[in-house]
Order: structure tokens, then sequence, then C-alpha cells
């Protein structure tokens, strides 16, 4: 397995899929080198576990077998690249960030939730996807497939808590998050309208 985040879609999917374990550690370290792909991952994950459990294989991974696996992932889910998750944030200033907060007129925490993706982006009004996406100088479609990948730790948590950090936290509603930012009532009803 190389450590270049460059490689293809398939040639990272080829590399899991020839791996001696397909266990939970195997998967972990696929999906924190290669995040962008971890729906393509988890559902060969349980492919090749599958076949496993079935008796589909007899013999330790060879050509063959990788070959059979990855067809039938492909016939399945085709990875296509072109449809790679892009990370609004990853290249945003805090500055910029800070403007962002004030143009939306809401609190840090309201884009750190963005940030880490624990908002379910379809309980966002389409305005405001539209108002973050510009500000973040990324398109809707970038944004609501960064979006719909689960939750992320937030840079620097693991500075913060007391025990080991998570990412395996349900998504919230829009309006849930900005009540847990402390945001007004009449500023949380404005931006919970929508904008026609």
């Amino acid at each position: 397995m190389t450590d270049s985040r460059n490689d293809s879609a398939e040639e990272i999917l080829l590399a899991f899929a020839v791996e001696q374990a397909h266990d939970n550690a195997t998967l972990d370290r696929y999906l924190q080198l290669y995040p962008h792909l971890s729906g393509e991952l988890i559902d060969l994950s349980l492919d090749l576990r599958l076949q496993r459990a079935t008796g589909e294989i007899t013999a330790p991974a060879d050509e063959a077998w990788v070959e059979a696996s990855l067809a039938a992932f492909r016939a399945t889910s085709p990875v296509q690249a072109s449809a790679a998750v892009v990370d609004p944030f990853a290249n945003v200033a805090p500055q910029e960030l800070v403007r962002l907060r004030r143009a939306l007129d809401v609190p840090s925490g309201v884009i750190q939730g963005f940030s880490s993706r624990l908002v379910d982006i379809a309980s966002v009004p389409a305005w405001f996807v539209d108002a973050l996406a510009r500000g973040l100088r990324s398109t809707v479609d970038d944004l609501r497939r960064f979006m719909a990948a689960p939750p992320r730790l937030a840079p620097g948590i693991s500075y913060k808590a007391d025990g080991a950090p998570s990412a395996e936290q349900e998504k919230i509603t829009f309006e849930d998050l900005l009540k847990q930012c402390k945001v007004p009532d009449e500023r949380r009803q404005q931006l919970l309208a929508s904008q026609d």
C-alpha cells in the first residue's frame, strides 16, 4: 500500500482488496488515509467479508480472486474519480472563515458544525447552503457531497478531550446546531426560513 493520496480510486481499492486481512484495523487504516473513498472502501470491505463468510473464497488472495472481487464491486458501485469528495474547508484561511461567519451572522460553532460534517445537509435551507458554498469558494454540489460523509473530528479535539476522541457521532439537524450554538430565537427563525 502506498501512502500517496493522489493514487487513483481504483488503485487504492485494488490495494485494499489484496491486503492479507480485511479486518477493522485494515479498514480503519485505509479510511484514515483515504477518507474521500470511505463509502467505496466500506462497501468493498463488506463485500469481501461476505464472500469469505459464504465460502466463495477458498484460497488466499490471488490475482483472479482480486479481479473478480473488484469486477463485482464495480458492477454494483462504480467508482468515478470525477465524483471524488473535495473538502471545501481545506484551503480556507481562518480569517476567511471569520469573514464568512460574520457575513452569515452565525457563531463560529455553526461554521465548525459544517466543517466537521456534523450537520445533516438535508435539514439546511437551500439559500444557506448556497451562501456557505459561495463563501467557501466551492460549488453547492461539492459542499453537499462533502457534508454527506460521516462526521469527522474537529482539528485539535484530542487536546481538549478527557478520553479518546471518536468521530462516531450522529448527525444533527441545522436547527439543533443553531440551538446548541445559542443562536437567538429570532435569528434562528430567519436562518431556518426558506428564502425563495
